[in-house]
Parts: structure tokens; sequence; C-alpha cells
């Protein structure tokens, strides 16, 4: 069974490689994002006062036209030097957040899109990937000239002349883990020798 639900997986990725790597990078962007430090950096205060209980820092800026920055906060802040000290979000931290949200919808738009309109190139392909999967763990034995097909000690069905292994599935109409196990059990006279010389020793 473990090798049929590996086989699944397999085919999920190999059949969704875009998904796949969408839900891949989400992870890790969510696990890294805001994982960098935040740096500091200081801004000369010009002058502050209490304004109907904010405080207003009028500070020197380069980056203003005017050549200064007004801030408020409900709150005095410490001045270092005469300086507001200010924290500085690592830019990292956003392209890992702006990654996170674009491979999260293009995994879910996908996702959904092919739920809704039943669409292959958007679906996932979980039943041909059942179906692959099944088919290669069928194997054939030839028994007075008929052909047994069988997975899981299950007879999926049987043939006078051999089937083309790639069609066996859809040859038997067995699609998935439930088609199989609606199957009877069984084994070859071949099978049941070696059980018996098995559990005799032999």
């Amino acid at each position: 069974m473990i090798r049929y639900f590996l086989g699944v997986i397999w085919q999920l990725i190999i059949k969704n490689p875009i998904k796949i790597v969408a839900m891949i990078l989400a992870i890790i962007s969510y696990n890294y994002a805001g994982s960098f430090k935040s740096g500091t950096y200081k801004e000369p205060i010009v002058k502050e006062f209490n304004d109907g209980g904010n405080w207003v820092y009028i500070a020197r800026s380069t980056n203003n036209s005017s050549g200064y920055e007004v801030m408020v906060s409900q709150s005095k802040e410490k001045l270092v030097d005469n300086c507001i000290v200010l924290e500085d979000y690592d830019d990292r931290n956003v392209l890992l957040w702006i990654l996170f949200g674009l491979t999260s919808l293009v995994f879910l738009i996908s996702t959904i899109i092919g739920l809704v309109n039943d669409d292959d190139d958007f679906g996932w392909n979980l039943d041909s990937c059942q179906e692959i999967s099944i088919n290669n763990l069928i194997y054939c034995e030839l028994e007075d000239d008929v052909y047994y097909y069988m997975a899981f000690g299950r007879l999926i069905g049987k043939s006078n002349t051999q089937i083309n292994p790639r069609r066996v599935s859809d040859h038997f109409n067995t699609y998935s883990l439930s088609d199989l196990r609606k199957c009877p059990m069984f084994s070859t006279k071949k099978q049941n020798r070696n059980n018996l010389l098995d559990k005799l020793g032999i």
C-alpha cells in the first residue's frame, strides 16, 4: 500500500509542477518572512511638543523637499543625543511576504479553477495519478495459456491474450484503490505452490 500512495504522490508532483513549486515557495517564504532582524536609524529632532495628547516631533530629513519631516506619536519618545531612534524594517522580509502572497494566490486560484471547472489543465489530475499508480503495481503471470493480472494479491482480470502494460487498468476498469478492493483475492497455482513450500521451509 505504501508503494501505491508514494506512486500517487510522485504522479501528483510530475503532473502539477507549477502548483507544487508555488506551494513549496509559499511554505518557505512564510517560514522565513519576518526572520530578518530590523535595523535602526536616527533622525535629528529640531523641535518636540505636545498637541492634544499626541507628541509631535519635527526632524531634519534629506528625503523631504522641505528638509523636515513631521512625526506624531501617542506617547513621548525617548531621544538619544537629541535624535529619535526609528526602526528600519528589513526589505528582505517585505520581499518574502510579497512572494508568499503571490505564490499562495497562484496555488489557490489554480486549484479552485480546476475544482470548479473540472479542468485537467488546472486541476490536480488525481484520477489520472491514481490510475497510473495502480497500473504500475499490476503484474502479470502466465499460467495454462491464460494471462492473470494481479496487484496486492487480488485478481484484476485475466485474458487469453497479453494486454499492453500501460492499458491494463483501463482495460479492466480498475482506476483506484477502491476499485482494486472490489477485486477478489486470488493466487495462481504457482503462487500457491511457492507459499506451501515456504511454510514447509523448503
